[in-house]
């Protein structure tokens, strides 16, 4: 005999007292419509879910009427759960409603995009990596990933929702819209005496609620490519000087590190052997992310910037390395030191302290 394990033997009863408030449970043999809490599995963590069961002894036979009362509660039931703040997934085609509870860190994505290894199907499946159920199919892996961006918003949209006021629900969809896709975000402020505060990251839910405010207090919100920018009040201050903009930008999945991001500028080896040689010797890369506008790239932690002499031709000797943002004293010392020791000619720019060229030792 195969006994439940005692999370799921928890979460089963949880789920069915929560659903009972409401709903009839179903009881083989004695009530034949209601909800049941059942399991796909016999592994712990033990996938639960939720179906809804029709009929009477003297009418089993599913009909178009039964279908439609099914997906009715189904939608009932998704509310109830969501509600109560437990993960659901409501499987395309199926009158299942698969749940458990959150994890304790629900920082991250949600859905996560894998490769299908059924036969006869789609070869892409976007998961719920909370549930552990599929939420969509795809026939390619940038298909399943739109997907998955697409659930990773409608989620987030919904935790907003329950976190805020009801009169926030239509400003929330407008700051989706606004925001578009990306899961954590990068928030920096640009006051008069400091020109730009170091971006802090923040889950797409912040980013949600604090655009939809802005929106509520009839501020101008502005997009310039990527960037959202749009001005707020420092306490205690109403003046104009009392003003900052405030910067959201998605952090990317994939920063540059290291040179130039340009559209089309050269990144030839001596490029790269700069980089490695910088890094080897203790040195931080700068990190850009996504571009916003102006030609400007997110700069996503400061560090030096390697890029080569002629932007265009990888072929001229040479590159450029430049401190970007507030490098430290010692990594100012320290490029012109690692290249140095590796045998590299460089010479300081003679009106811009934190940055050189350098020529890499002949072969």
């Amino acid at each position: 005999m195969t006994t439940m394990p005692l999370h799921s033997v928890h979460l089963s009863a949880r789920v069915t007292k929560l659903l009972a408030r409401t709903f009839p449970e179903y009881v083989p043999g004695v009530v034949y419509e209601g909800f049941r809490v059942e399991s796909v599995d016999q592994q712990e963590p033990r996938r639960m879910f939720v179906r809804w069961h029709g009929g009477t002894p003297t009418r089993p036979v599913w009909t178009h009427g039964q279908a439609l009362g099914c997906e009715k509660y189904k939608a009932q039931i998704l509310e109830a759960l969501t509600r109560e703040g437990y993960a659901v997934t409501s499987v395309p085609g199926r009158m299942d409603v698969f749940v458990n509870d959150r994890p304790h860190d629900t920082s991250g994505p949600r859905f996560t995009v894998v490769a299908n290894d059924v036969p006869f199907s789609s070869p892409w499946l976007v998961m719920d990596l909370w549930t552990r159920a599929h939420v969509a199919t795809a026939d390619t892996e940038e298909e399943a990933a739109a997907e998955a961006m697409e659930a990773e918003r409608h989620h987030v949209l919904t935790d907003a929702r329950i976190v805020t006021a009801t009169s926030l629900y239509d400003l929330l969809d407008e700051a989706d819209e606004i925001l578009g896709d990306g899961l954590v975000w990068l928030r920096r402020e640009v006051r008069r005496d400091v020109r730009y505060t170091e971006p802090v990251p923040h889950e797409r839910l912040d980013a949600l609620v604090d655009v939809a405010n802005a929106l509520r207090r009839g501020v101008l919100v502005t997009q310039d490519e990527r960037l959202v920018a749009y001005e707020a009040s420092a306490p205690a201050r109403g003046d104009r000087h009392g003003t900052y903009a405030v910067h959201w930008v998605p952090k990317s999945l994939a920063p540059a590190v290291g040179y130039f991001p340009g559209r089309g500028w050269a990144q030839g080896p001596e490029v790269h052997a700069a980089i490695r040689l910088l890094i080897s010797a203790g040195l931080t890369p700068v990190r850009y992310g996504e571009r916003i506008g102006g030609g400007s790239v997110m700069c996503e932690a400061h560090g030096f910037m390697v890029s080569a002499a002629d932007p265009l031709d990888s072929g001229v000797p040479g590159v450029h390395i430049d401190g970007i943002g507030s490098p430290t004293a010692v990594q100012t010392r320290g490029v012109p030191e690692a290249l140095r020791a590796a045998g590299w000619e460089v010479t300081g720019h003679p009106g811009w302290t934190g940055a050189w060229a350098a020529y890499p030792p002949a072969e």
